[in-house]
């Protein structure tokens, strides 16, 4: 279960790290696509979870307001 953890801890600082760098743009969005694949691909069992965790993330970086989520998760 640690190398899930860590594996989460990394990537919410790369979306963190990435968010900083490129703002809300193209590039950012390429990042977040392949953190979501790359964790997805690591986790099947956990797809659901691991969309929902990732807006969660967009949420408390300030990304996305949460409203604008509703129904797309």
């Amino acid at each position: 279960m640690s190398n899930r953890r860590g594996d989460y801890e990394l990537a919410y600082g790369e979306l963190a790290h990435a968010f900083q760098e490129h703002g809300d743009t193209p590039a950012f969005w390429d990042i977040c696509d392949a953190v979501e694949d790359r964790l997805i691909d690591s986790y099947p069992e956990d797809d659901s979870a691991i969309i929902e965790m990732i807006a969660a993330w967009l949420v408390h970086m300030g990304v996305q307001p949460e409203a604008s989520l509703h129904g797309k998760v």
